[in-house]
């Protein structure tokens, strides 16, 4: 962990922003108050954090540090971007902006921003982003790297699944841009090879132009791996366990992460798995192997300051990557703050070490120094110093 010293003797001016352009959905379940759950009566909704209170912990907390914060919404709009900018004049950006302009791939360009105007920021960057939003290409990298990953197939826009594939049944069809499980539910595992090119055509029907990834299902554990530092370290790891239980047309619910049971504390998937942190019955060695992996799969796509590698065990105890998502939620209920719990770091630590990195990578920066913006600005260069 870097250390806490002349980087953190003042305090920093910080932005966060973040983007929100509809209402809060929690918000609206809670003004809802306890409710039963309609196919369960004798379970009741459970509470989620709200997007206020996710983002005025984050705020709190950086202010009980000692810096000077400012958090706004830039929603859809690059002119309260850059005029939030303009008018804070940031030190360091806390950066938890997801999307821009309602498309998941202007994430990176908002980064991007930062970097052009070279104001710190936490997280990672663009290329990184960019990169990672593709789980297919992420595959690709991993592959490349000798990094552990799930044989696949990808079916382009307009395409049809191939007649004929190497891939081993089961298979799990996912939209290949998609984030947060989108796109997944009880149906998008395949058993029956006669059912998978109907899968591809219903999701390509409800993702428009996005790539479709195609690949073998590794029915084992789920395990997630966060990682925190530049460079990153990994935390101990986080384990999502499954029920069991059906879906609500009486089938049984898979051992995935779906949309629903993500997001959905009303829904029969919420309630058919919980995670766990640490996993007491890995075992030193395992766990040293799959940690190893996850730090692999960071340094193949370049990960900086925060990350969560997902990973399934097959039955030998190998771990596969499933992705790696760079800057992940930081909510106080969620999986990597769960792993940083078990690190014995508290929320401050966390938080503070993000901001530290961006502070030191921006002191780090000769003055008046740039990289040449091609072959013949180095040229000048020369010419200009030999007087």
């Amino acid at each position: 962990m870097p250390k806490v010293d002349d980087v953190t003797a003042t305090g920093a001016r910080v932005l966060v922003l973040y983007n929100l352009i509809e209402d809060d959905v929690y918000e609206v379940l809670r003004a809802e108050g306890p409710t039963a759950l309609a196919w369960d009566p004798e379970r009741q909704r459970p509470k989620v954090n709200t997007v206020a209170e996710e983002f005025g912990l984050i705020v709190n907390t950086l202010r009980g540090l000692g810096h000077h914060v400012e958090l706004v919404n830039i929603g859809d709009d690059l002119g309260t971007l850059l005029g939030a900018l303009a008018q804070h004049r940031p030190d360091v950006v806390f950066n938890l902006v997801e999307f821009f302009g309602d498309d998941l791939a202007h994430e990176a360009h908002v980064a991007g921003v930062f970097e052009l105007l070279g104001i710190a920021y936490t997280g990672n960057r663009p290329e990184v982003l960019a990169l990672c939003q593709k789980k297919h290409r992420t595959k690709a990298v991993l592959a490349a790297a000798g990094v552990p990953t799930a044989p696949y197939l990808v079916v382009g826009p307009g395409e049809v699944l191939p007649a004929r594939h190497a891939l081993r049944f089961p298979v799990i069809v996912k939209p290949a841009m998609e984030d947060a499980s989108g796109g997944i539910d009880a149906s998008s595992v395949i058993t029956d090879p006669a059912a998978l090119a109907g899968k591809v055509a219903a999701v390509q029907a409800e993702f428009g132009n996005m790539p479709i990834l195609v690949e073998e299902f590794i029915d084992g554990r789920e395990i997630h791996c966060a990682v925190l530092g530049d460079p990153v370290r990994a935390l101990p790891l986080w384990e999502m366990e499954f029920f069991g239980g059906v879906d609500e047309h009486g089938a049984p619910l898979p051992k995935i992460i779906t949309y629903k049971g993500k997001w959905d504390p009303d829904s029969r998937d919420y309630h058919g798995m919980d995670g766990r942190c640490p996993v007491p019955d890995l075992g030193p060695d395992l766990v040293a192997r799959i940690q190893a992996t996850a730090l692999d799969a960071c340094r193949a796509v370049g990960i900086r300051d925060y990350a969560r590698v997902d990973m399934r065990l097959d039955a030998a105890g190998v771990a596969h990557v499933l992705e790696v998502n760079p800057n992940p939620d930081l909510s106080d209920e969620c999986a990597f703050w769960q792993c940083a719990q078990a690190a014995n770091l508290t929320y401050a630590d966390v938080l503070r070490e993000l901001i530290d990195a961006a502070r030191a990578r921006t002191r780090t920066r000769a003055p008046g120094l740039r990289a040449p913006a091609g072959a013949t600005d180095e040229l000048l260069r020369q010419l200009r110093a030999r007087g």
